[in-house]
Parts: C-alpha cells; sequence; structure tokens
C-alpha cells in the first residue's frame, strides 16, 4: 500500500514555486527545523557519552553525571546550530538572492548575498558554542583535578587549580575572540597582533598594578607562605585565608570583618604564619602593691612559675618580670608557652582560664600570709584580651 500511494504521488507538485522558492526545498528545510528539536537532546547526550567514554581513565564512571551536566547543554547549541545551517542550506534560491550592492565609483566592488549573511551568522555561532563546549570541558577536568587534591588533601594543588582553571579560560576565549575576528570580520590576525604587541607596552604601564599582583600570586602558590584556611598576620592586621584570587587575597577577622589585601603587599612585607608555628606564647600582666620583701617576691615568682610548669599542657619557658614600676603599685609580666595545636580535649581558653585561677589564689594566699592585714585591699581580676594573638592582660590589685 506505501509502495503504490508512492507511487500515485504526484512529484510534479514538488516544484512549484513559493516566492520563488521550491516547494521541495521548504519542506528539506521544515523537515529539518522539526528533526532537530526532537533530536538535538539525545544526540548531545549520546556525544557527552561517547565524549567521557574516551576521557573515562582520566575521570571514573563516577564522574560521568557532572560532565553531562556541564556539557550537555553546549552540545545541544552546537549540535543545533549544524542542523539549522543544513536546513537554511536548503532554500538554494533565497541564499541566491542579493541583499545589496556595494560600489566605489562606477566599478562593483562586491554583490553581497543572502547566503553570504547566513553564512557568516553561522560561522559566528558555530565558533562561539565550539569555544563554549570546550570552556565546559576545562571546567570538568579541573572540578576533576581539584577533588582529587581534596581526596589527598594536597592544599597546594586547591589553591593552584581555581587560578591555572581561571587562566586556560582566558586563553581559550582569546583564541576564540581572535577566531571570530578572522574568520567572520576578515580581519588581518597577524598584522593585530602586531599592533597589539605594539600597544602592549602602553597597557602593561596602565595596568602595572594587576600585572604586579597577578604574578605575587603565582609566587604565593609557589612559595607557599601560607595556604588556604591559615591564619596570618600582616602588621596590625590578622585573619583566616579565604581565597587566594589572582589580585588579591581575601582574608576573615575574627570579628567577621573581610580583608582583600594585594597580592604583592603579602609578599612586599613582613608576614606572620600564625597557623605554622609549633607553639605560642600567652602573656599576661599582674598589678601587686608594694609590701613585699626581696625574699617573699622571689619566693612568690618561683611558686607561680613551679604551679604554671605543672599545669598541663604548658612548656617552658615560663618567664615571670617587673615590668614597671608606679606611685603605689608595681606591674608584673608573666609568660607562658603552649604547643600549637593544642592536645585534644584542651582549648585555649580552657587552659588560660586555669592558670589564671592558679595565679589569682596563689598571690591571694601569700599575700595574706605575708602583707599587713589591714593594709590589703580585697583582690580583684579585671581580664582584657589584646586580641586573638593569644596575650592577655590580667589586672590583679592587692
Amino acid at each position: 500500500m506505501l509502495l503504490s500511494l508512492f507511487l500515485s504521488f504526484n512529484w510534479a507538485a514538488l516544484e512549484t514555486r513559493i516566492a520563488d522558492e521550491r516547494l521541495s526545498n521548504i519542506l528539506w528545510f521544515i523537515g529539518i527545523v522539526i528533526a532537530t528539536f526532537i533530536l538535538k537532546k539525545p544526540l548531545a547526550t549520546l556525544v557527552a557519552k561517547v565524549c567521557f567514554k574516551i576521557t573515562n581513565k582520566y575521570g571514573g564512571k563516577h564522574y560521568v553525571q557532572k560532565f553531562l551536566a556541564l556539557t550537555k547543554r553546549p552540545l545541544e547549541w552546537l549540535i543545533q546550530t549544524l542542523f539549522f545551517y543544513i536546513a537554511f542550506s536548503q532554500l538554494s534560491i533565497l541564499l541566491s538572492k542579493y541583499l545589496m550592492h556595494q560600489h566605489e565609483g562606477y566599478n562593483l566592488l562586491q554583490n553581497l548575498q543572502v547566503g553570504d549573511i547566513v553564512n557568516l551568522v553561522f560561522k559566528f555561532l558555530l565558533i562561539l558554542f565550539t569555544t563554549f563546549t570546550a570552556s565546559r570541558v576545562l571546567d570538568f577536568i579541573f572540578f576533576v583535578q581539584i577533588e582529587k587534591a581534596h581526596e589527598e588533601n594536597e592544599i597546594g594543588r586547591q589553591q593552584l587549580m581555581p587560578l591555572l582553571k581561571e587562566l586556560f579560560k582566558i586563553i581559550l576565549w582569546t583564541l576564540g575572540l581572535f577566531w571570530v575576528l578572522g574568520s567572520v570580520f576578515q580581519v588581518n590576525i597577524p598584522a593585530l597582533i602586531t599592533g597589539l604587541g605594539i600597544g602592549g607596552v602602553a597597557i602593561a604601564l596602565a595596568a602595572k598594578e594587576s600585572v604586579e599582583n597577578f604574578f605575587a600570586a603565582f609566587t604565593i602558590l609557589t612559595d607557599h607562605p601560607f595556604q588556604m584556611d591559615d591564619f596570618i598576620r600582616l602588621g596590625t592586621m590578622e585573619g583566616k585565608v579565604e581565597r587566594i584570587g589572582f589580585r588579591s587575597t581575601r582574608v576573615r577577622h575574627a570579628d567577621g570583618s573581610l580583608y582583600i589585601i594585594p597580592n604583592k603587599k603579602l609578599i612586599g612585607e613582613n608576614l606572620e604564619n600564625l597557623s605554622n608555628r609549633n607553639n605560642r606564647k600567652v602573656k599576661l600582666s599582674v598589678t601587686l602593691r608594694y609590701g613585699f620583701s626581696k625574699e617573699h617576691f622571689e619566693e612568690l615568682t618561683e611558686q607561680i612559675k613551679k604551679s604554671i610548669l605543672h599545669i598541663q599542657p604548658v612548656i617552658e619557658p615560663v618567664d615571670i618580670l617587673i615590668e614597671a614600676f608606679g606611685e603605689q603599685t608595681f606591674q608584673l609580666s608573666i609568660s607562658y608557652h603552649l604547643p600549637h595545636p593544642l592536645s585534644e580535649g584542651y582549648t585555649l581558653e580552657k587552659v588560660k582560664k586555669g592558670i589564671n585561677t592558679t595565679i589569682y589564689s596563689m598571690i591571694y594566699k601569700f599575700t595574706l600570709n605575708t602583707v599587713d592585714e589591714s593594709n590589703l585591699d580585697l583582690p580583684f581580676v579585671d581580664e582584657e584580651k589584646a586580641d586573638d594573638t593569644t596575650e592577655e592582660k590580667t589586672d590583679s590589685l592587692i
């Protein structure tokens, strides 16, 4: 039945003209457009899976969904553009029509046809979506690398990979731009590059700060003065490193403030990496009234030193010095050291609280036994944290 229907079809009707275009060409155009909308998603999925199988050894099967999520949409656009180009190429009569004439004097320079415009538009779209697809493949490659760096706990790679990804994507899109300029707009690329090279000197001078920060970022990533999540101090500013970028590094202060510091400043000034220290120094100040003899004072300081050393997890040295003399009081400086990081079960606040309580109790009892009680004021402790550098000021006035 189908054969008889095929033989009885009036094929001459396909030669009917509609706006000078043959009906057969219009039907081919419509058919390809409809097929494109039906097949673009399954075709994009198929192409993505084939590409992933080629790179399966690189990423592993458990990354297939991520690869599909990144590449499926740009592949759909690329396939749709290709099929639309094939569909438009069926309209040969329309494409051969002249759109405009360009003249110089009396000499005809160029006849611009509809097909020329269509070719340029589709060439631009093909380059755009090809570059976009390649960009998504780069995203996947660096995603896998960053995931592996996290699994292997390689902090250096965790920091370096995002910067390299952005650098490669800039290079990729720059190449795509030159491709468009050369293929679509017929720009002389060698001459353009030469011109950019001459003008690059002026651009480099104008962007001197940005260039210095850019190279400083790579110095930070290769020399490793600090890493992500480290606590650093630069002058009076300190905090936790949240992100290392091309131009600047973001540091979060303990009070929640976010500092954005140019990279060249981080490598050009004295920087302290507080996370890399193996111990920390804790200092407190105690204010005492006069009334101690030299023997009593030495006995008190020796008792304080022994008591602090017996408290876990304090390590040597423990130093006790007189810092300043006032009219009625003098200031005693007590400093001790703690390992960094602290052992499990210990916190900095817990250790400082125990030591401060011990020192207060010792001074109170010692004063009761050595100083005339009629001249004794009730002692008190006033703690004032200077900052998160583990220095602490404790005033105990007796």
